[in-house]
């Protein structure tokens, strides 16, 4: 019985002693939670306005849209004064000011709480175009953003609605703010162009087709994809220094997500895997494809080229006294595929070329042998008018190796010609 008794008190006597421990256990922060949520909302208050010059924000209103950039200055006064310049707003620099709170939630929000144009519309229930939008989400944007962690330099946030991920940016003192935006234009340019239907994105084991770029909304095309249903939407925002995907994609043994410009401007590289990058189309081929028109440069020529434009010009002068020359070049038209092109005011000529794509960007430019298949209408008028149009035709034909400063846009292309370095000429569209 004895036994029995020291059996039992024994257990009673090691349960207390575990429970006893474990209230202590959890009693492992010295404040409440509602105090430390309260604590962070001041932490976070007094980040947000120590940047002398404000805040990047990197924005993408939902996981499947393009990201749009605002910059933001927050102030003790809760006030922010917020910035940006995009479609929406004419593509003009924009600035307005509102006001904004860090509230205390399931956990710290940011919130801009009363009305900001540039921002709101984002998260408006209509369509910022002027159109009927019939489901009420507009651009499906959030206005208050949970805050996951934050430094003096770097705040990642979430939207409260839509879970898209945010970043905001601190500012350098010396930036100002229309030139960053300006920053980011001449990027964009760089990058992309609505002349460029797709970029390559070269991996360590293949090469994925990349169009759409100019809408910001990649549709990447893997090798083996169906070109109809097989593309996958990658929606990117254009920084600084290049681009920056919503999401790290992956491909193989590639991750991606970040890529910079590099320094000579040929490659977007990824900062994840400096194997992994995006290229342009190979050039000459692209010319040979373009549906542009490449007008030539009248003064990023050789002198020659020079003397031989100018003796066109006064001919035409001289032929039509109330037109005026607007440009000489190269097209892809629909009466030839390839073609020169002299334009007067009120009226285009187009003579047919042969245009061969060599290896190493070579390119030759050929006049058909016979001269019905040479003009259209406008072109044999021109033809018949002086001697000058033939010569210069003639003049401009031959071999070339065709390179450019802006292999991503392909906006300017040099010709030099194959066997004379000292004769060039520019075409710019």
């Amino acid at each position: 019985m004895r036994r029995i008794l020291f059996y039992i008190l024994t257990t009673i006597t090691i349960s207390l002693t575990i429970s006893s421990c474990k209230l202590e256990e959890d009693n492992i922060f010295a404040e409440s939670s509602a105090v430390r949520l309260n604590n962070a909302r001041k932490e976070y208050r007094q980040i947000l306005s120590d940047a002398p010059n404000g805040w990047e924000m990197e924005y993408f209103p939902t996981a499947e849209t393009e990201g749009y950039t605002f910059l933001m200055k927050f102030s003790n006064s809760d006030s922010v004064v917020i910035a940006a310049k995009n479609k929406y707003i004419g593509n003009t620099y924009k600035t307005e000011t509102s006001f904004f709170d860090v509230i205390a939630d399931d956990g710290p929000v940011l919130t801009f709480n009363s009305y900001n144009n540039p921002f709101h519309l984002f998260s408006n229930p209509e369509d910022p175009n002027g159109g009927t939008d019939l489901d009420g989400y507009g651009l499906k944007g959030d206005y208050e953003f949970i805050v996951l962690k934050a430094d003096s330099n770097l705040m990642t946030l979430k939207g409260k609605k839509r879970g898209t991920y945010i970043y905001l940016r601190r500012l350098e003192t010396t930036e100002s703010w229309p030139s960053y935006f300006a920053k980011l234009d001449a990027m964009d340019a760089k990058l992309f162009s609505t002349n460029i239907s797709y970029l390559n994105l070269v991996t360590n084991s293949s090469v994925i087709k990349a169009y759409d770029g100019i809408t910001h909304l990649f549709s990447l095309l893997e090798p083996g994809g169906d070109p109809v249903s097989g593309e996958k939407n990658v929606p990117f925002i254009v920084t600084t220094y290049g681009i920056r995907f919503h999401s790290a994609y992956t491909y193989g043994s590639s991750t991606f997500q970040d890529f910079a410009l590099n320094e000579n401007e040929t490659k977007l590289v990824s900062k994840e895997d400096a194997n992994s990058y995006f290229e342009g189309p190979v050039l000459n081929t692209h010319l040979k494809e373009s549906s542009s028109t490449w007008k030539m440069d009248t003064l990023n020529m050789s002198t020659n080229c020079k003397v031989r434009l100018r003796s066109l010009i006064a001919a035409m002068k001289k032929a039509y006294p109330t037109r005026s020359f607007e440009y000489f070049g190269i097209a892809n038209k629909a009466t030839y595929q390839n073609s020169f092109v002299l334009k007067l005011t009120g009226a285009e000529a187009t003579f047919r070329v042969n245009f061969t794509a060599g290896n190493n960007d070579a390119v030759t430019i050929s006049l058909p042998t016979d001269n019905t298949n040479l003009y259209d209408n406008n072109g044999k008028v021109f033809y018949g008018k002086s001697t000058e149009v033939a010569t210069t035709l003639s003049f401009f034909s031959g071999a070339y190796k065709v390179s450019t400063k802006v292999p991503l846009s392909i906006s300017r292309v040099h010709y030099e010609r194959a066997d004379n370095s000292n004769e060039f000429f520019e075409i710019y569209r």
